[in-house]
């Protein structure tokens, strides 16, 4: 007897061992998927440098949980797999790890396949279709593999077996859901440039904001067929007789009195873009009788991502402009000597000719990235960063394409969970580039059902003296001195809110529901070296997700406060109620 408890002693110490050392295992293997998981970004993981650290951290992570299932599956742990309890839980983990491996195996050969797809010189034509399908394809094949992961038994778990598998299963279906969206998006763009389509562009400029976008001043028409793809007919903005388009809906009732379907400058007075979209291609066909198959939004930091990936390019005039001086460019030197109202015939001729020399940044541009070797990861990075801004926005009147867009976040669309501040100008300036906001969220529990949210929302007026009057006035026609900034403050906050209220019963000019979210908006008139304070109070129900706050695409980016530290706005971020 002494001799048979003496080896179940020892059987027990070293069963214990070997599951200590595959629990360690498993737990580097974990630590190995954090650090991958830190950087696969949309925009980071396409880099060199970063994708091969990513690939390194999987390979690890492939490794540490297989000799983890290795361990788990020792000879000296099998009287456990009969036990009913015990071996339940012993079979989950298991499985768990092999099931970890196997998805660590299958993301290091996915962004090993990307990357050798994605390091080729860009040539254009068919060879841009055949890429994407290829990355579409990639993407696919991939979520499949992972369809079929056996994550083991799920019931009868006890509490921690349970919560890491529970954890497991939803991070595998977030990423298959993000390999589904990549498929579809990377298909859909393939045969938008497959072609015949036509799509408007509309060019904002993020000195004069909007709300989630700068305002719309120049147009063009981007056609695509065979891969090839080019932008043409660059002008001023639509501008349209009352009454030629219908509006309707939340934005007439919300922002009927700014005429949105009237003046292309006014598109932006809401954040949805499905509905600017959709309003600017009615527009468009009102005004020329073409139809249009989507609409295409750039600003002034898409530009730049765009010059980053080709390089410099050579204006009408002979100026060489590259992503180092485009924003200063557009942003600033191209209204130097203009006068905000036109009196004589040597500023309209001044003003035709920045119009000109604007239209030629755009086509420049567009044909670089349509003619020039392009290098895909550089590319990729370049629209993905200006994608998550919200400086790069699409919509499509082909439902599909459109749902591909959403999926991807380039749709510019708000969703129930959604918390938004934006300035829109209406000073008829180019001010909003000296002009800072700073949001705080406070948060307070207000009984076991409910949190009261505030959110104050201080805005500063820096602009210097010696601009033009084009950037910062006078506006004799609003009677404006120099350097007065006029314009709304825009707040979205979550639908699943109260209808937010402003603190101080200030006039109100818009309030009510915006799609999925409430909106309410209140006037802003801060001089040269003055700030405007504006507060506004909500309520959530206790428990309930926490909001994403959308990107204001302004030049500098929203700066916030939150619970948690201090966050801007030029990608979004969630915060906790």
């Amino acid at each position: 007897m002494v001799v048979v408890g003496l080896l179940v002693i020892l059987w027990v110490l070293a069963a214990g061992l070997q599951l200590a050392r595959g629990v360690s295992d498993a737990r580097a293997g974990m630590a190995d998927i954090n650090d991958a998981r830190a950087h696969l970004s949309a925009a980071d993981a396409v880099g060199t440098a970063t994708t091969n650290r990513t690939v390194v951290f999987l390979h690890q992570a492939d490794a540490e949980f297989t000799s983890a299932r290795s361990r788990l599956e020792s000879s000296l742990l099998a009287p456990v797999d009969i036990l009913p309890v015990a071996g339940r839980q012993l079979r989950s983990v298991q499985a768990l790890a092999g099931a970890a491996a196997l998805a660590s195996r299958t993301g290091a050969q996915a962004l090993g396949e990307a990357h050798s797809i994605l390091d080729v010189t860009h040539e254009g034509g068919p060879q841009r279709i055949a890429v994407l399908r290829e990355l579409s394809s990639l993407a696919a094949t991939t979520d499949t593999t992972l369809a079929h992961l056996d994550t083991g038994p799920s019931g009868a778990l006890i509490g921690p077996v349970a919560t890491k598998r529970g954890v497991f299963v939803q991070d595998v279906a977030q990423i298959r859901a993000q390999l589904h969206h990549a498929a579809v998006a990377a298909s859909t763009v393939a045969e938008i440039l497959q072609g015949p389509r036509t799509y408007l562009v509309l060019m904002g400029n993020n000195a004069e904001m909007r709300d989630g976008s700068g305002a719309f001043l120049e147009t063009g028409v981007l056609t695509t067929d065979n891969g090839e793809a080019h932008l043409a007919d660059v002008q001023p903005t639509l501008t349209l007789a009352p009454g030629q388009v219908s509006v309707g809906g939340q934005l007439e009732a919300n922002w009927g009195w700014l005429k949105p379907g009237v003046d292309g400058r006014n598109l932006g007075v809401t954040p949805q873009f499905d509905v600017n979209g959709a309003l600017a291609a009615q527009m468009w066909e009102a005004k020329t009788g073409q139809h249009v198959d989507g609409v295409l939004a750039v600003d002034v930091e898409t530009m730049r991502q765009i010059l980053e990936v080709t390089g410099p390019v050579t204006l009408v005039d002979g100026t060489r402009v590259g992503a180092d001086d485009v924003v200063q460019l557009l942003l600033h030197d191209q209204y130097e000597g203009l006068s905000i109202i036109e009196t004589t015939g040597a500023e309209v001729e001044a003003e035709a000719a920045r119009q000109e020399l604007i239209g030629s940044l755009a086509q420049s541009a567009f044909d670089a990235l349509e003619n020039q070797p392009i290098d895909l990861r550089t590319l990729a990075t370049a629209m993905s960063s200006a994608a998550e801004g919200r400086h790069l926005l699409v919509w499509s009147a082909e439902s599909a394409a459109e749902a591909a867009w959403t999926d991807v976040g380039v749709a510019g669309r708000l969703n129930s969970g959604s918390l938004m501040v934006g300035l829109i100008n209406r000073s008829g300036t180019k001010l909003d580039q000296y002009v800072s906001v700073h949001v705080s969220l406070a948060l307070r529990p207000a009984g076991p059902a409910k949190v009261d949210g505030t959110l104050s929302v201080e805005i500063a007026n820096h602009t210097p003296p010696g601009q033009s009057s084009f950037i910062a006035g006078p506006n004799p026609e609003l009677g404006t001195p120099y350097g007065e900034y006029v314009g709304i403050l825009s707040v979205n906050v979550p639908g699943y809110a109260s209808r937010p209220i402003a603190v101080g019963d200030p006039m109100l000019d818009a309030l009510g529901g915006e799609g999925p979210t409430w909106v309410i908006a209140v006037p802003v008139d801060v001089r040269a070296g003055g700030t405007q304070i504006a507060v506004f109070r909500f309520v959530v129900p206790a428990g309930v997700v926490g909001p994403t706050v959308v990107p204001s695409a302004r030049i500098p980016a929203v700066v916030w406060t939150v619970p948690g530290g201090q966050r801007d706005d030029s990608a979004p971020f969630s915060v906790r109620w």
